[in-house]
């Protein structure tokens, strides 16, 4: 992945996250599938500038904020928190079933 790719798979998933949407939402808003989304975001694929116009607009953000290196380092700590206990959750539940003791 080149460092372009990279910078803006970050920023993709940031803004994304920040706004509470799965890959599948996203896609829906910037009118395209959601496999393609999960593509820019391992960096396999690269969006024309059109689609970086309509994933941009999905994300309520400039097509350049895609673009911003340092986006990528101011990380909302609120919005981490609540994404790491998510996940910490969801992976208890996965490995204890539906028996666990997380909500």
């Amino acid at each position: 992945m080149t460092n372009i790719q990279s910078c803006l798979s970050k920023n993709m998933k940031l803004h994304r996250r920040r706004l509470g949407l799965s890959q599948a939402a996203l896609a829906e808003k910037a009118g395209t599938a959601p496999n393609y989304i999960a593509l820019i975001e391992v960096g396999k694929s690269f969006p024309s500038l059109p689609m970086l116009e309509k994933i941009a607009a999905a994300l309520q953000i400039d097509a350049l904020d895609l673009f911003d290196k340092d986006g990528m380092i101011s990380i909302d700590k609120e919005t981490l928190r609540a994404d790491v206990l998510g996940r910490i959750s969801q992976a208890v539940n996965d490995a204890f079933g539906a028996h666990s003791i997380c909500p």
